[in-house]
């Protein structure tokens, strides 16, 4: 089937996800900066999740306001991340140069934050290719947003002028949120991959490199 326009997803898909380190020292440093006791395993663990009423009990518990927290956990995972792309701890994956071999628009909607997103195709020069990008911005409305929730997925969607559209990510949260914005999906399982078996994306590809023939 032929589609109007592609949507990515950014960690896992386009570049090479954060490791469980990287979360644990994001989340330690924003610990820090307010006095906190060192975050525990199940505070990494939602943090890496995002998880917006863990952050607001996490506030509440040590009177800080939710916002502040959040601003904060923004400013390191921005830096954390952009440190890991400029000494090359994560990179893009090769088969990306597939897109070149696509004549659509792009959109990305990832649950990373928006400067992040920013900063990775500034960085790997691919900010003309992406007509509409948006990232989750970490307050606690944002976060109630990301993915499955089809809140930025329908906004690229907009933004695109389609719904004959297809999102392209490597999670179930990926194709609950195409299936909840009501496009088709593709689920990218690369090597290793843990995907969950009860997903049912439209498609299943182990690399972008598959991509021409579906989006034809």
């Amino acid at each position: 089937m032929g589609y109007d326009a592609v949507i990515f997803d950014n960690d896992g898909v386009l570049v090479e996800p954060p490791t469980r380190a990287t979360v644990r020292r994001v989340a330690e440093a924003t610990f820090h900066s307010f006095d906190l006791r060192r975050p525990t395993p199940d505070d990494l663990r939602q943090l890496g999740a995002h998880n917006v009423e863990t952050i607001r009990q996490l506030a509440t518990q040590y009177d800080i306001q939710p916002i502040r927290f959040c601003q904060k956990l923004t400013d390191y995972i921005e830096s954390e991340q952009q440190r890991e792309f400029r000494q090359g701890i994560r990179s893009l994956y090769d088969d990306v140069t597939a897109l070149f071999e696509l004549d659509r628009p792009f959109g990305l909607v990832s649950d990373n934050p928006p400067k992040v997103l920013s900063y990775i195709l500034r960085f790997f020069g691919l900010e003309e290719y992406f007509s509409t990008v948006y990232g989750c911005p970490f307050t606690p409305e944002g976060l109630s947003r990301r993915k499955p929730n089809p809140y930025y997925l329908n906004a690229a969607l907009a933004d695109l002028g389609t719904q004959n559209a297809v999102y392209i990510g490597d999670r179930a949260c990926d194709i609950a949120a195409a299936e909840n914005a009501g496009i088709d999906s593709v689920l990218l399982a690369r090597e290793d991959a843990s995907v969950d078996a009860d997903v049912t994306p439209t498609y299943e590809i182990d690399s972008l490199r598959a991509l021409p023939t579906i989006v034809a």
